[in-house]
């Protein structure tokens, strides 16, 4: 009974040392609702549980084993998020872009196609959204996140999405297309804003001729 005893008060103090250190490491990898994490955040949440789960079932497995592959997986995931900041191409590669399933009641049946989504499906999600029928959307979009956002017509006087044309000081050349501007009318709204780079701009967008430029922070 003795015997029995210590092995459950090792197992008890385990998992909570092992339930300390997991929420201290996802606090560490920052705050987002599970329907909202990244695939690459996704599987470091999976691999996470897999690993304290055989430490907290077994008290002769080490705890260091558990602890040295998740801190790896924690510093991959940091190095990560730090790229997706820093890099807009390694950010559409891990997360893709966003789709345009519905632009002002047209239904793009590509999109859908390419994007695995059903009529059913996407009813569905109109429905919950508060449409009955197609054209009474002005955008139906499939975010990175897996999510769809629809916009109602009678909640919108745009005739198009907004184009991000800098992102962190950088020029996003295919939304420049897509907004079907050139370098020189980017160059005239930076002098009528009074910046003098792309690089001091934090965030700059257009839609329907009207701009939304956001300065970086000086640090």
């Amino acid at each position: 009974c003795g015997t029995g005893g210590v092995f459950l008060a090792v197992i008890l103090i385990r998992t909570v040392i092992l339930y300390i250190f997991t929420v201290l490491t996802m606090r560490i990898m920052g705050k987002r609702q599970i329907g909202e994490l990244e695939t690459s955040e996704l599987v470091v949440t999976i691999l996470i549980s897999e690993l304290v789960t055989l430490p907290m079932q077994d008290a002769d497995y080490p705890l260091v084993y558990a602890f040295i592959p998740v801190f790896a997986l924690v510093g991959m995931e940091l190095l990560t998020s730090v790229s997706l900041m820093k890099s807009r191409l390694f950010r559409n590669f891990l997360s893709g872009s966003y789709s345009v399933i519905i632009a002002d009641g047209k239904l793009n049946q590509q999109e859908m196609s390419r994007s695995q989504i059903t009529i059913d499906e996407l009813m569905e999600e109109l429905r919950q959204k508060g449409a009955l029928n197609i054209d009474e959307v002005k955008f139906c979009i499939l975010e990175t996140s897996g999510k769809i956002s629809v916009i109602l017509k009678k909640d919108c006087q745009s005739t198009a999405l907004p184009a991000m044309i800098i992102v962190d000081g950088k020029l996003v050349k295919s939304n420049l297309v897509k907004a079907k501007m050139s370098r020189s009318q980017i160059s005239g709204i930076l002098k009528k804003y009074q910046v003098k780079s792309e690089k001091d701009v934090f965030f700059l967008s257009v839609c329907d001729g009207q701009v939304i430029l956001i300065k970086k922070d000086q640090t």
